[in-house]
């Protein structure tokens, strides 16, 4: 197809076909011309530059507005909340494992971690992840409703420890949208209250029941009441949704599929060796939030020509390179603190288990970042490796080093992931950029 042949007109509807928003510049515009409208580069590149909308595309009757929750104010309150409620589940353990048993708090955490992961990976694939997500969410409430009426009933058909696990399951994806509405410190003030409560003898199953049933009518109450109407794009791909809860799963599977970790067993303490890899990560991954703004403006002013040299000083490796930094840096200083207070917490301290939750938290980063790249098969194969490695290494190490399968698993995830991501990475320009707005 040729320039003359599309004309200015035409290719804006194709950009805003595809991209459902205007170009940020140029060098956007001319990869989705090449990319779906066969333009050749140089040309698109030229077409690109040219561009203007209709105005009957550039004015509707709807326009989005970014909610709280999707502003970096928003992130960070995320974090938070994210922070407080490992914290309170840390000390649920106690009260839960004397009321309810060790072996059941136990299984109904090595069930429903999963699970959650499960969930929160294709909800943020299909919903959360587009613009108005909650709004975006709301227009599949039948469906939702069903499915999680199913699931309910499946996870309370498991005998012993299934509605146990019934109600972390809710009670953790319900905290998802909370967050994702912007009321994640409500959420975790939720989850000190029932961590207090139970401190103070409160009845185990009824105040879980109490708080399962809050955290539903609040997420509920979060998505009616959602800023921005109906949303301008559709959910995302369904067949996308499910690989990224697939990959998920199979990450909760990780976390919890070494038995030497000592979940429900060695009482506040594994909780607590999660908290500074989740820190990390969760710094890293605010630095990774900003992937898809920073590559296409640190781009800016390179030639068509040269957007597919090799480099690894681009703005790409710049980004991953900091992210890493963050999550190591702030995973070490955070483990030191809380090696230093395992005195006041029932288990023993285990420095092993801060190098495993350090490397489960290096194989999600990268993971992650892998399936929003696209690299969603890859992304699978890294994390059903890795479960595979943790089981294996798990069998036969035992309990000889504390975390030893998650090491190995995370380990091995991490190389596996970094194999394209090199590829990847350098070469920032038309590949990367093509990359980044296609998938």
């Amino acid at each position: 197809m040729s320039t003359a042949d599309l004309g200015a007109e035409g290719a804006g509807a194709i950009i805003h076909a595809r991209l459902g928003r205007t170009p940020q510049d140029a060098l956007e515009a001319a990869v989705v011309l090449e990319a779906w409208g066969g333009v050749p580069a140089e040309a698109a590149l030229s077409l690109g530059s040219r561009v203007r909308l209709p105005a009957a595309l550039q004015t509707g009757p709807r326009r989005w507005r970014p909610s709280d929750a999707e502003t970096p104010s928003g992130i960070l309150a995320e974090g938070i909340a994210l922070l407080i409620a490992i914290l309170a589940i840390a000390a649920w353990a106690g009260p839960l494992g004397r009321a309810l048993g060790d072996q059941v708090f136990r299984d109904a955490l090595r069930v429903g971690l999963p699970v959650t992961l499960a969930l929160q990976w294709a909800i943020r694939s299909r919903y959360l992840s587009r613009r108005a997500g909650l709004s975006c969410l709301a227009e599949d409430w039948i469906p939702l409703v069903l499915f999680s009426a199913a699931l309910a009933g499946g996870l309370c058909w498991i005998p012993g420890y299934g509605h146990v696990a019934a109600m972390f399951v809710a009670i953790w994806v319900g905290g998802t949208i909370l967050t994702r509405r912007g009321w994640g410190i409500a959420y975790g003030a939720l989850l000190i209250a029932e961590a207090v409560g139970l401190e103070h003898g409160v009845p185990a199953l009824a105040s879980l029941l109490t708080l399962t049933g809050v955290t539903l009518v609040g997420a509920v109450i979060a998505i009616l009441t959602a800023p921005g109407g109906r949303s301008l794009t559709p959910p995302g791909r369904l067949s996308r949704a499910f690989a990224a809860g697939v990959i998920g799963g199979l990450l909760g599977v990780l976390l919890v599929g070494d038995p030497s970790l000592g979940w429900g067993i060695h009482g506040t303490f594994p909780a607590l060796a999660l908290v500074p890899s989740v820190a990390g990560s969760f710094w890293g991954g605010y630095r990774l939030w900003q992937f898809h703004d920073e590559i296409p403006r640190g781009m800016r002013g390179v030639a068509l020509s040269r957007a597919s040299d090799r480099t690894m000083r681009g703005p790409a490796t710049g980004i991953v390179m900091a992210a890493l930094a963050r999550l190591i840096g702030l995973t070490v200083v955070l483990s030191l603190l809380v090696a230093l207070a395992g005195n006041w917490t029932r288990g023993t301290v285990e420095v092993s288990l801060f190098v495993a939750f350090g490397c489960a938290a290096l194989v999600c980063l990268f993971v992650s970042l892998l399936e929003s790249l696209g690299y969603v098969q890859w992304a699978l194969i890294c994390a059903a490796v890795s479960v595979a490695v943790e089981l294996t290494v798990s069998h036969f190490a035992g309990d000889w080093v504390a975390g030893a399968g998650l090491i190995a698993g995370g380990v091995v995830g991490t190389v596996l992931a970094l194999m394209p991501l090199f590829g990847l990475l350098r070469t920032p320009g038309r590949v990367l950029a093509t990359t980044l707005w296609i998938h």
